[in-house]
């Protein structure tokens, strides 16, 4: 197991040198050392990984999955060898956590705080993802957890470890003093027709959210509001919001006491939507106790899943 272990971190090297010659340098061997490392890998495998051609070498398609998986591996042996020191001249290690701006500002510092005391060896990066691409970035080590609400594993992915532990609400969000609540009926409820007399700012770096809105207005009224402003950063959207007449559909945890005290829902009526959030990571750290620590929050903060409304 250890052989191909090293043979995959010296394909790692071919690869992103693209010269045999150049990384028998940056490894300090010899290039026949790296030629039978490449043998080894494609006797075991039964493929070609690599294409030679006069520049030098690049990988083929399958070449290019087995240093996908060479990543992987890397990334969990550097996390696993720091984890399991415990000389603190060996220093901290690093976990790469990626998530949306919601999740970000609104649940993960809950999370990060209570992790900070719990593992004081590790250091926490906080960090954005790009939703299509923080899949590949997990698998190959660029990200160690990923929390979104987007499905990132439709039909299931090798090697993915998924907990979905939250069913997250979206509805009509305005500032607190905003004209639309001057409408609450008797019941305390604001008619949907009403949502069409104001602009819309939709926050676009979740696709997901401008189909809720449409979807949802559209069901009841059969028309879309007038969007004016479609914004991709979280903060500039929550501030359109609270500064003019603006309504969003927005998820429920954006309506923070703390982080925006002057957002509010609208009760305009609508049907719900949810989306469930999930906790992605590599499947190897199943029994790490820092993922068992996460899981745990995770229950703690939203309840069993199937408690949840549907």
């Amino acid at each position: 197991m250890l052989d191909y272990v090293t043979h995959l971190f010296r394909l790692k090297a071919i690869i992103e040198e693209g010269s045999l010659g150049r990384a028998a340098q940056r490894l300090n061997v010899t290039q026949p050392a790296l030629s039978r490392s490449v043998s080894q890998l494609e006797k075991h495998f039964g493929q070609p990984i690599l294409i030679r051609h006069s520049r030098g070498v690049a990988p083929t398609p399958f070449g290019e999955r087995v240093l996908s998986s060479a990543l992987g591996i890397e990334r969990h042996w550097q996390l696993a060898e720091k984890l399991l020191q415990t000389d603190p001249a060996e220093g901290k290690t690093s976990i790469r956590i990626g998530a949306g701006p919601i999740w970000r500002g609104a649940i993960l510092p809950e999370f990060i705080n209570q992790l900070q005391k719990d593992f004081p060896k590790v250091v926490f990066e906080l960090l954005s993802i790009e939703p299509r691409g923080s899949l590949r970035d997990l698998k190959e080590g660029r990200l160690d957890f990923v929390f979104t609400g987007v499905d990132l594993t439709p039909e299931g992915e090798p090697g993915i470890s998924v907990m979905p532990f939250a069913r997250i609400l979206a509805n009509v969000v305005a500032r607190k003093n905003h004209p639309i609540f001057r409408h609450r009926g008797p019941d305390g409820t604001i008619a949907p027709i009403r949502l069409l007399d104001f602009p819309w700012v939709v926050y676009s770096a979740m696709p997901n959210y401008r189909d809720m809105m449409r979807h949802a207005i559209y069901e009841h009224l059969g028309v879309e509001p007038e969007v004016r402003v479609i914004c991709d950063g979280l903060l500039p959207t929550l501030r359109l919001l609270e500064l003019g007449d603006f309504l969003a559909v927005m998820p429920h945890a954006a309506i923070n006491r703390d982080l925006t005290p002057n957002l509010r829902a609208v009760p305009a009526g609508l049907t719900p939507r949810r989306n469930q959030a999930a906790f992605f990571y590599r499947s190897e750290m199943d029994d790490w106790e820092i993922v068992q620590a996460i899981r745990r929050l995770c229950l703690q903060r939203f309840g069993p899943l199937e408690s949840q409304k549907p």
